[in-house]
């Protein structure tokens, strides 16, 4: 089912409110299977909004509408879509009900426009706004769906969630998810990788997303139950890990730096000259088996900076190690636009590289996961 989102207010195309609904809605139909292929801003005006609707209808399979059902004379959505549809609109008694509750609840007198939010496309399945007082609309049109949603983002995402999306299941169908998450890889080498199972999807489907600093690829299977839908999902995900499994910490709700914790038990201190202390934060917040002892910060009070970049990751991993009597010293260094990341047993120095930008501050905040998805894979291995 392919799928557009059109945002209306005049106030998104002037930049005094973001268009966070688009965003929201992206992710909750995704969560379920259903494709979001566009996604529009439109003024409050009639012509252009009439213009944008019909093309979308010729389009996509479904048409989801935000913003425009309120009580001002610029709350123009249902009346261009009704047109469109050659419908009239027609008052929805217990949406004129609930408003008219409201108003005599905060002992005040409703004004005529407001009369205006209980108008509804007639035959259009009614929405109830639980949240505030324009209800949602959902209406068929020769197979095609058009969807209308309120504005206000805490009015329209219960009704997106608890009222629309129940709609949008097929009978007896579950839908599930799993949110694969990788670090130290970009989104565009990913995809390549990954082409040619992207193209043939079917069930399940395969969503790449970029994080900060980080790629999800979400797999989302529909079938009768549950389990029937992990059986599903559970080969296209080990070929994915086949592929890209070096740069995988986790699925879901998990943080990278969570996985780095659960994977070891050896307590490690971090001298670190790249992050300024950042990672070290991390994956203390997260510490729940206080194993991360302390960080140092890159000085010549430390080492030797005349020294070769071997010894001076020698120097630094067995000082910060000492300092706090710890299993493991792990030390982070910039050199000529690479990372180092050096792991000290106190007999063997393991060395990870990787390429950086000189940007201190896309430095500093991107080597972090870079550098925590290679001290997983150590930990991993050497269990």
């Amino acid at each position: 089912m392919k799928t557009s989102i059109i945002a209306v207010g005049s106030e998104l195309l002037l930049g005094q409110i973001a268009n966070t609904n688009g965003q929201y809605l992206s992710k909750l139909f995704n969560s379920v299977g259903k494709s979001i292929v566009e996604h529009t801003v439109i003024g409050d005006n009639p012509e252009r909004l009439e213009y944008v609707i019909r093309k979308g209808l010729t389009r996509f399979d479904m048409l989801v509408l935000t913003g425009g059902l309120g009580p001002t004379k610029d709350d123009l959505t249902k009346h261009t879509v009704a047109n469109v549809l050659g419908k009239d609109l027609v008052i929805d008694e217990e949406s004129l009900n609930f408003i008219e509750s409201y108003f005599r609840e905060q002992g005040q007198e409703m004004t005529p426009n407001n009369k205006q939010q209980a108008l509804v496309i007639e035959d259009s399945i009614v929405l109830p706004n639980k949240t505030g007082m324009a209800p949602g609309m959902l209406m068929e049109k020769e197979g095609k769906k058009v969807i209308l949603l309120p504005g206000p983002p805490r009015e329209m995402k219960p009704m997106a969630k608890n009222e629309l999306l129940p709609l949008l299941m097929d009978n007896d169908q579950v839908i599930y998810s799993e949110l694969l998450k990788f670090a130290g890889i970009g989104e565009s080498k990913v995809e390549t990788i990954l082409m040619d199972i992207i193209d043939n999807q079917s069930n399940p489907t395969i969503a790449p997303l970029a994080g900060t600093h980080e790629v999800y690829i979400r797999l989302t299977a529909n079938s009768e139950t549950k389990n029937q839908c992990k059986q599903l999902i559970s080969p296209v995900k080990e070929e994915v890990l086949n592929r890209i499994g070096e740069y995988y910490f986790g699925s879901d709700d998990i943080t990278i730096e969570q996985s780095v914790i659960q994977s070891t038990q050896q307590s490690f201190a971090i001298y670190d000259g790249v992050t300024n202390g950042a990672i070290y934060t991390r994956l203390k917040n997260v510490d729940n088996k206080d194993i991360v002892k302390g960080v140092l910060p890159h000085s010549s009070r430390f080492i030797k900076y005349n020294h070769s970049t071997h010894n001076q990751l020698i120097e630094a991993a067995q000082y910060v190690r000492d300092l706090y009597n710890t299993n493991l010293g792990i030390v982070l260094l910039h050199m000529e636009a690479e990372v180092y990341l050096g792991i000290y047993d106190g007999q063997e120095l393991k060395v990870e590289t990787f390429k950086m930008a000189l940007s201190r501050n896309l430095l500093q905040s991107r080597s972090q996961n870079y550098a925590m998805i290679r001290l997983l894979n150590w930990f991993k291995n050497n269990k």
